[in-house]
């Protein structure tokens, strides 16, 4: 079972698109727990059932916290893309100059 859940876990956190429509649907249900605990949870309610009323709002806050460690993450994904993007650019134009100067050497090598 514990196996299950870690593939699990990596399946969503290597798959792009279904960790954003996940992050998506995370913060949509903590944002909807969020307004109706607000307005339909009276104090009456809050003050017999302690434990429910922790548990409901634990519960809220875990999904708000998930859904912003799945934001970061994505964030940190991203940059190191960019980065790996920019070093490849930078070895391509640095390859390039030297192939320009190998070839400016050879033509003014053939000049003289």
């Amino acid at each position: 079972m514990f196996r299950a859940i870690i593939l699990l876990t990596k399946g969503i956190l290597r798959n792009t698109q279904l960790r954003r429509n996940l992050m998506m649907w995370i913060m949509l249900a903590a944002m909807l727990m969020l307004f109706l605990g607000a307005w339909l949870i009276p104090d009456a309610w809050a003050r017999n059932h302690v434990w429910l009323y922790f548990l409901y709002w634990a519960i809220c806050t875990w999904l708000t916290i998930a859904g912003l460690l799945l934001a970061v993450f994505d964030i940190l994904i991203i940059r190191a893309a960019a980065r790996a993007m920019q070093r490849r650019i930078e070895q391509d134009i640095a390859h390039i100059d030297a192939q320009s100067a190998q070839s400016d050497a050879k033509t003014k090598g053939e000049r003289k």
